[in-house]
């Protein structure tokens, strides 16, 4: 706390003018109110300045009577000679932490006037207070001025009067009680202003740090009871004694300490935080220091976590792989991650007064584009090419967050090596399309020109090359360009007959042996003369090349050269990727197969033309051999006519019944095997004969030519659709015939009816026949496989011999036979 330089005689004075501790007075308060309605404050106070104490004479929006000196504001009020004003009282270090400002009733402005008597004492102030933070205006100010002012005539008026009305001795009696009155009083007074302070204070003794006083709140908040501090010392509040040393030394270099931060301990020993003042003061003649401390353990402990919580998000930022950068809302670099730096080769400091934007994208379009997506600040994130300090450019990918004070946060990761991999993906990707493609040609269509076509014009569309050329080879080495695809303007190589005296030299043995050249730039990679001068005829600058070679006879390990693949680029010389030259190794494989492919259709092209033209000439001799075959059995069945004709004339000179009957029979069996030669002359097919239609014509002739009278005895036939060849058609008709004409015969005596079944049946190796009638059947005692009969005998031995088949009788209801016999192709 300062004192004035007159300190001793401005306190004389004061109590002369025996104002302190009077009662209130009209005058004063009017001046105080029309102070505070005047200024718009809520708080005027007139007070006057004791040596320990601001008592306060009049009192508008303020009900404490006094205040210890040290805690108001009109100490330093007394020292000025002009108005005394703050502003904000928490932007002074002088009271930023004093319990008026930092608590209850939170004084924030402060201006006031010193009361000074025509001795030019300094006696009080005059003041006016608000709990928000202003200033006063000149005409605020001069009113408050002309208002001290009229305090000071009244304290002149009071002081003549007690001049005129007291004599010297009375006075000087008067004064020494009151002074002893009020001793006491302020011991009273003292005690009941510093409880009702809500901040806790303590009064103790230099010499031996002694605490002689403490207000409740210091009990409360220490956590000490009055009886525990009964001779303790104020270096029990302290953890370390070496913090009140320095405090002591610094109070001693100052006189005061103000705002002062310092760690104490409670009567349990926990911590606590506070901001302390201190002053010295004289306390019965001994030396003391006034503390005022305003516990700031909470706000304390929540800036240690907050102080943690950032630290905590500091190795956050600094630990995840993602640039993390603050721009203010002029676009100015506030603060990055260790990530940042890394990836940009940037460092904070390189930004201090630079635009961080401007240095990371040079070009001002770009620049631009970059500022619109800043601005937009969309958090979605966008793809940019950004310049680090080396001055190569890599692939980054940013988002913004707009913070609510208008900062901005970037949020970005180096893509470089995602764009790297998709680009890669997507040549990849292409790659096997092309593959596909050429493999699907390949598969499709048998023309090599076609697949070498597509080929030549997927490859420059994939490698983006100038010119993409399939060369073959000639026996001498020299070759032609057999496909082609050129960019518009370059020279044009398809069908060109190219001569390489290089090649014919054994220049190209490399490429039998299959290897694959990428040269960047024609005119470093130590060619030939005549290889620069061919190359030149078609503007290469760089070019890529892999050989055809294909299997010769079968054998994956015998190779010829049959060609070259090769990609052009004429524009400027090229660096290439291995991936681009495994691209062209594995389309000549494909190439080789098409060429494979294409040799192997040729030469079956070449047989089918051969084998076409031998069965056209096995058609021509087959119909002559059928024309021949028809002929024959043509002129068989004539002569069996013949044959048959002369038994019916022989029998038409015979009288005995039984010849007459032989003739007939053999007469009808010569029927059978004639109308089998008459089927197959006129059956499209000489070798097979279609059984339906013969049968069906030989029962009808048996029937005819036994004279039945029609509808007497009935003739039914199931027959498949069979082909018999020949010689099983023959032995079927004779066996038909013999069975039939057998039942003609005997199963019906005495002109009685029936019915006779021809069955025939096809199954999967074999044919069944069933001849049968329902006529009296044959006789209980007839072995019939041992029989003089002669048409029984033929038809058994037709059937095991000949057909090499069985047969078998049932005598139930007439007589069945049933024949099965594997069924046959061709002659046997």
């Amino acid at each position: 706390m300062l004192f004035p330089k007159n300190e001793i005689q401005r306190l004389e004075v004061l109590h002369q003018y025996q104002i302190l501790d009077t009662l209130s007075e009209a005058f004063f308060d009017d001046i105080a109110q029309l102070a505070a309605d005047f200024c718009e404050t809520p708080i005027a106070l007139i007070s006057f300045i004791d040596a320990e104490r601001e008592w306060f004479k009049s009192k508008v929006g303020f009900n404490i009577p006094e205040i210890p000196r040290s805690l108001f504001f009109g100490s330093y009020t007394i020292l000025q000679s002009e108005i005394f004003i703050i502003p904000d009282t928490l932007e002074d270090q002088r009271f930023a932490a004093n319990p008026l400002v930092i608590s209850e009733p939170f004084f924030r402005f402060y201006g006031g006037v010193s009361l000074i008597n025509s001795s030019g004492f300094a006696l009080g102030s005059l003041c006016v207070i608000d709990s928000n933070p202003r200033n006063l205006s000149l005409k605020e100010q001069t009113a408050l001025k002309n208002l001290a002012n009229l305090v000071v005539k009244h304290l002149d008026l009071h002081w003549q009067k007690i001049i005129d009305a007291s004599q010297s001795n009375l006075h000087l009696l008067t004064e020494r009680k009151r002074v002893e009155q009020n001793l006491y009083d302020s011991e009273a007074r003292f005690s009941t202003i510093t409880q009702a302070i809500p901040v806790p204070l303590a009064i103790f003794r230099i010499s031996d740090g002694v605490i002689l006083y403490t207000n409740s709140e210091f009990l409360q908040t220490f956590r000490f009871t009055s009886e525990d501090l009964v001779n303790r010392q104020i270096s029990d509040v302290y953890h370390e004694l070496v913090d009140l040393q320095k405090l002591l030394e610094s109070l001693v270099q100052n006189g005061y300490l103000h705002n002062y931060e310092v760690k104490l301990k409670r009567a349990d020993g926990s911590d606590l935080w506070a901001i302390a003042s201190f002053q010295y003061l004289s306390l019965n003649k001994e030396l003391v220091i006034l503390t005022v401390i305003y516990d700031i353990t909470e706000r304390k402990n929540a800036a240690v976590k907050l102080q943690e919580q950032n630290e905590f998000l500091q190795r956050i930022f600094e630990s995840i792989p993602l640039m993390i950068a603050l721009i203010d809302i002029n676009g100015k670099l506030q603060w990055v991650n260790q990530e940042w730096e890394h990836v940009l080769g940037w460092k904070f400091q390189d930004f201090q007064t630079g635009d961080v934007l401007e240095a990371l994208y040079p070009n001002p379009e770009y620049y631009q584009y970059m500022i619109n997506f800043v601005n937009s600040a969309q958090r979605v994130w966008g793809d940019f090419k950004t310049q680090v300090r080396d001055g190569r450019e890599i692939d980054t990918s940013w988002t913004n967050v707009r913070l609510t004070n208008g900062q901005t946060i970037g949020i970005g990761q180096d893509i470089t090596g995602r764009k790297q991999t998709e680009q890669a993906l997507r040549a990849t990707a292409e790659r096997e399309q092309l593959m596909r493609t050429v493999a699907q040609r390949i598969r499709q269509s048998l023309n090599l020109q076609d697949i070498l076509n597509v080929t030549v014009q997927e490859v420059r569309n994939i490698l983006r090359v100038d010119r993409v050329v399939v060369f073959q080879f000639s026996s001498d080495m020299s070759g032609t360009v057999v496909a082609e695809s050129v960019e518009p303007g370059w020279t044009v190589a398809l069908g060109k007959n190219i001569l390489d005296t290089c090649f014919q030299r054994g220049g190209g043995l490399e490429y039998h042996q299959g290897l694959r050249k990428a040269i960047a730039n024609i005119y470093e990679a130590g060619l030939t003369d005549c290889h620069l001068k061919l190359l030149a005829q078609f503007e290469v600058k760089a070019n890529l090349v892999v050989p055809i070679l294909v299997e010769v006879g079968g054998d994956k390990a015998s190779t010829r050269l049959w060609g070259l693949l090769i990609a052009h680029q004429c524009s400027s010389p090229r660096d290439w990727e291995e991936s681009q030259l495994d691209l062209l190794d594995q389309l000549t494989v494909q190439i080789a197969i098409a060429i494979q492919q294409s040799s192997i259709f040729q030469q079956a092209q070449s047989e089918l033309a051969q084998r076409q033209k031998a069965e056209v000439k096995l058609r021509s001799a087959l119909a002559e051999k059928e024309v021949l075959l028809k002929e024959i059995h043509h002129r068989v069945k004539n002569n069996l006519q013949i044959v048959s004709s002369l038994l019916q004339l022989q029998s038409d000179t015979i009288k005995d019944p039984e010849i007459i009957k032989a003739l007939r029979e053999s007469q009808n069996r010569i029927e059978s095997i004639s109308l089998i030669h008459k089927n197959l002359y006129t059956s499209p097919n000489i070798g097979q004969l279609d059984v339906a239609d013969y049968i069906n014509n030989l029962a009808a002739n048996l029937l005819i030519s036994y004279q039945i009278v029609p509808g007497k005895i009935g003739l039914e036939t199931n027959i498949d659709s069979v082909s018999l060849n020949v010689d099983q058609a023959i032995a079927c008709g004779l066996i038909i015939n013999e069975l039939i004409s057998n039942a003609l015969k005997h199963a019906f005596p005495g002109k009685q009816g029936g019915t006779i079944s021809i069955i025939l049946r096809n199954t999967t190796n074999n044919i069944q026949m069933t001849v049968q009638d329902n006529g009296i059947g044959l006789p209980d005692n007839l072995n019939w496989r041992n029989t003089n009969s002669l048409g029984l005998s033929l038809v058994y031995d037709l059937v095991t011999e000949q057909l090499e088949g069985n047969i078998t009788v049932e005598r139930n209801q007439g007589t069945v036979f049933n024949i099965e016999f594997p069924q046959l192709t061709g002659h046997k």
